[in-house]
């Protein structure tokens, strides 16, 4: 090979790497703390302080709900419902039907943990009566018929 050719090589190699470099740095999109808390109260969130979550963890701590008298017990709704699950209806249904109910708060929370146990094949059709005192545990074993 002669040194033109070497030379033409090493300049074609270093255009092609100056295009993938400005291609990869155009897509590239930084994080801004901005584009972040914009992100956070999207989804509902907020972001705080290393410093002020220390300082809201410490005053939990000495707020102790139970040496205080003067606070009178709260009372809370419990919501009963009748599921009725037909036979191969989707868990994504019957998730849906017991968050508009209020008897859960978060359909998809419930599917994944009905997934992650593995219990969505034992599902069985049927009109169970759930409360929203209810753990994902306790529906997850009345509608699996794994109650005791």
């Amino acid at each position: 090979m002669t040194k033109q050719t070497i030379r033409a090589i090493a300049l074609g190699m270093l255009f092609a790497t100056s295009v993938i470099g400005a291609a990869y740095y155009m897509e590239f999109d930084t994080l801004t703390a901005t584009k972040l808390h914009d992100a956070l109260k999207k989804e509902g969130l907020i972001a705080i302080s290393e410093s002020e979550y220390k300082r809201l963890k410490e005053a939990a701590k000495q707020d102790n709900p139970a040496s205080v008298s003067d606070h009178p017990p709260s009372s809370k709704t419990i919501y009963v419902y009748f599921l009725t699950i037909q036979k191969g209806e989707v868990p994504n249904d019957f998730a849906q039907k017991l968050e508009d109910a209020h008897i859960i708060s978060d359909a998809n929370a419930f599917v994944t943990y009905l997934e992650t146990h593995g219990l969505t094949r034992y599902v069985r059709a049927g009109t169970y009566k759930v409360h929203s005192g209810m753990s994902y545990e306790e529906i997850g074993d009345l509608i699996t018929n794994k109650s005791k």
